[in-house]
């Protein structure tokens, strides 16, 4: 078995040097890169001191060339131990650059070292290099089908774009060898919960318990799946889905970035917004009552001495698309009537997940319902659609590019700022552009310089240039601080709703894509 990487994917408790939010050693264990760079050096010894004589005591032919053979050979796998050591340090004080060239060394030293390719994966994470961190993992399991650190960090990346099944599949991998390994367990977890199947969790729960100490930061968050997914088990399949297509009409309001459409609860019509910022639904006590909903159970909200009532929604119907048993929480939802003349529903990404392609015709005021497919919509350009985990809420996430240049970044996908974009100062920079030209912001405490944008580029689509922000700031404002801290992975700004708002937007989550036309 190969060494196992520094590199965990869940927070910390705080130690001194770093915050709680960054990515922390496990225990070392002893395949750990240090502990196997002694043991290599001992055999290296021993080889030299019991090795390469025949019977009379004098050196056999070739001898003194196999002891050079296995001490430079060793040396050399020090040396790779030491620069993936070196590489993990430097991931968890958050030198992320440091990470990757120190890894990138290790690399040169050892074409095959599936520990260095491991530590890459992370550190391109952390840069917000979804394609090259995924690309680093995969090859690290090539060379070592069960590593812990690629394992989980794949597992992460596959979740970030919509392959709940496959993540599950990955995790799988590693913990028929290892089934006690808590952060497989725990990516695991967060497949069968977006996926809503308490049958196969609840075990898993039972699991995690056993070895999730009880001052690990993650605890809050299982406790509040557990409650859910308890109050769920033996009710039949949830988010069943039934009919091809569905057509309704759509909403945008591009101040609060709300996308909402006409459904049918239960046989009540009612607004629907859709808010893949969080997992579940939502729905308000008037309905439940209206409905005679019954409360299956009570969830602990994360972080919060708050609990809400869980009901089950016996039908959600968009157009002729239907979703049966859907979970949602019950919160009071009277503060959107204002905004939509009606108390709404939300449906989050569970659900949103669970009807496959959903485009907004915003322009149109239409909302459709298809099956989820890799196929591009008619006229549509397509782009990667990640779904960050920050633990009680997801960050969406697509890239773009600015003013003609060839540098390619994420952002979150639905800012609410004014105008097309809002870019942070690293990715404007490396855009083309100048630092005078973002000398004095017109909001020096909120961070905020005006500029004009020529041109963003959405994959193909090459949106008309108008008035942007560059985020001087750093970290440029609280949301994408927050999407550092707690998913790992650097946005470049946002997308804002702006100009979503004369677009046709298809939100496929299933497929990890989002497809964009005039």
């Amino acid at each position: 078995m190969s060494a196992r990487p520094w590199v965990s994917f869940r927070p910390a408790p705080a130690v001194a040097g770093r915050d709680a939010n960054s990515e922390h050693a496990m225990r070392p264990s002893p395949t750990h890169p240090r502990i196997r760079r002694s043991l290599l050096c001992a055999v290296a010894l021993a080889a030299v001191v019991g090795c390469g004589k025949n019977k009379a005591g004098s050196k056999a032919p070739g001898a003194a060339v196999d002891l050079e053979a296995k001490a430079a050979e060793a040396k050399k796998a020090a040396r790779v131990g030491s620069l993936v050591e070196l590489a993990n340090q430097d991931l968890q004080n958050g030198r992320y650059v440091s990470a990757a060239k120190r890894a990138e060394e290790a690399l040169a030293e050892n074409p095959q070292s599936a520990d260095a390719y491991a530590v890459l994966g992370a550190a391109r994470w952390r840069a917000g290099d979804f394609a090259g961190s995924t690309e680093a993992f995969e090859k690290a399991l090539e060379f070592d089908a069960t590593n812990f650190g690629a394992i989980v960090g794949l597992g992460r990346n596959l979740q970030a774009a919509g392959k709940l099944e496959e993540a599950i599949e990955v995790q799988d991998r590693l913990l028929a060898k290892e089934k006690d390994q808590v952060d497989p367990m725990l990516r695991k977890l967060r497949s069968l919960y977006a996926l809503v199947r308490p049958d196969e969790a609840i075990p898993l729960l039972d699991n995690i318990f056993k070895f999730l100490p009880a001052d690990d930061p993650e605890l809050p968050v299982v406790q509040a799946y557990a409650a859910f997914l308890r109050a769920l088990e033996g009710k039949g399949k949830m988010l069943e889905r039934t009919g091809e297509k569905g057509t309704t009409d759509a909403g945008i309001d591009a101040r609060l970035g709300l996308k909402h459409g006409l459904a049918v609860v239960g046989g009540e019509p009612v607004r629907a917004v859709f808010l893949e910022l969080r997992e579940e639904a939502i729905v308000d006590p008037g309905l439940v009552k209206k409905l005679g909903l019954e409360k299956l159970g009570e969830v602990a909200m994360a972080g919060t001495d708050e609990k809400r009532d869980l009901v089950l929604l016996p039908k959600v119907a968009i157009g002729k698309v239907e979703l049966a048993n859907v979970p949602a929480l019950v919160q009071p939802l009277g503060d959107y009537e204002p905004l939509l003349g009606e108390i709404p529903i939300i449906l989050g990404r569970q659900a949103m997940h669970a009807l496959g392609r959903i485009t907004f015709d915003f322009r149109g005021r239409s909302l459709t319902v298809e099956p989820s497919s890799d196929a591009a919509p008619e006229g549509a350009s397509e782009v990667p659609l990640l779904m960050l985990d920050m633990k009680v809420a997801l960050a969406p996430a697509v890239p773009i590019s600015i003013d003609g240049s060839d540098h390619r970044f994420f952002v979150y996908f639905g800012g609410v700022y004014q105008g097309t974009a809002a870019i942070s100062k690293k990715h404007y920079l490396k855009s083309g552009h100048l630092p005078r030209e973002i000398d004095d912001p017109e909001d020096p405490e909120a961070g905020l310089k005006m500029v004009y944008l020529d041109k963003v580029r959405v994959g193909d689509l090459e949106l008309a240039g108008g008035g942007g922000l560059v985020l001087v700031n750093e970290p440029p404002d609280a949301m994408l601080g927050q999407v550092l801290g707690l998913a790992g992975f650097e946005l470049g700004g946002y997308l804002n709703y702006a100009v979503l708002n004369d677009l046709r937007v298809t939100y496929d989550l299933p497929a990890g894509k989002a497809f964009v036309a005039r």
